[in-house]
């Protein structure tokens, strides 16, 4: 070691083997050359003396990166996620029977499907009624399992009432905006543009007051990249796909979820006047859009 301690030197001792290779790892990736050696003390990590400041100065930067632990400050639950995912299913379940029924002998899918044309002319409740229309047990087994992992999560965090009130409006809006967009004989029915309403949603609201902003910025964006991720996988799939209403479903459930984390204080989501009331209003939102439709249809 005589002979190799004039050209090398130690960096860092008294380190356990999975740090000093974490270490190594990191001056790698830098293109410092790097030796492990076990010392009396521990693992010790040796750099040629000529690159003892670069390799100081990385692990310094790599150390102060990572000082702060993810999970610190975690992401508030203000309440339940079950009864909005109950409260989801049992609609989409309500209007997807009464569908296929014909129940009061009206034509549900002439009066609740989305027609751009139609929304253009003032038929506004279109973007609302629209998003519980499924035609076959495919299209809405899948828009209940994803919608229900997403609005799960929603309303853990912003609670049932805000949570999917909160989807609704952005959903609505994404289908207002696809319909402005389109021809005006596009059409489009099915909750995919809520589903990722929802995940838009969740998305920034993790990343603007979540469980990582403790942490390194590239840390902070991993779920925006989880999230776009998401999108490109299940959004733009199938030959029916409405990529116009996932990207702006998406869309307008992240400047939500943004809005949010932005101006709502936690203190406020959990009361329990302001979610019931929140709940009101996105039912009878729903509501009210299907009684126009239907009296409109005649």
């Amino acid at each position: 070691m005589d002979e190799r301690a004039e050209q090398w030197m130690t960096i860092a001792t008294g380190l356990d083997e999975g740090r000093v290779n974490d270490l190594a790892l990191v001056l790698t990736a830098r293109g410092i050359t790097s030796e492990r050696q076990r010392g009396s003390a521990g693992w010790e990590l040796w750099v040629p003396l000529a690159s003892a400041g670069a390799a100081a100065a990385e692990l310094t930067q790599y150390r102060r990166e990572n000082a702060r632990q993810i999970g610190q400050r975690p992401l508030e639950e203000i309440g339940d996620g079950w009864p909005g995912v109950v409260a989801y299913a049992v609609v989409l379940m309500a209007v997807f029977v009464a569908l296929r029924q014909s129940a009061l002998g009206l034509d549900w899918l002439g009066a609740g499907a989305l027609r751009s044309g139609a929304v253009l002319r003032g038929e506004w409740w279109r973007t609302v009624t629209a998003l519980t229309v499924h035609v076959d047990l495919d299209h809405i087994g899948g828009n209940l399992a994803f919608g229900a992992f997403f609005g799960y999560f929603v309303g853990r965090h912003l609670g049932r009432g805000v949570g999917w009130l909160a989807i609704l409006v952005a959903a609505a809006a994404a289908n207002a905006l696809n319909a402005f967009v389109q021809s005006p004989d596009h059409r489009s029915i099915g909750a995919s543009t809520a589903v990722f309403a929802a995940l838009g949603l969740l998305v920034a609201y993790t990343w603007r007051r979540g469980f990582l902003r403790e942490t390194p910025w590239r840390a902070r964006i991993a779920p925006i990249v989880a999230g776009l991720g998401l999108l490109a996988f299940t959004g733009t799939a199938g030959e029916n796909t409405d990529l116009g209403a996932h990207l702006f479903g998406f869309l307008m459930g992240f400047g939500g979820g943004v809005g949010l984390a932005a101006w709502v204080r936690v203190a406020w989501l959990r009361s329990a006047r302001v979610q019931a009331t929140c709940v009101i209003v996105a039912l009878l939102a729903v509501g009210s859009a299907w009684l126009w439709g239907l009296l409109a249809a005649g």
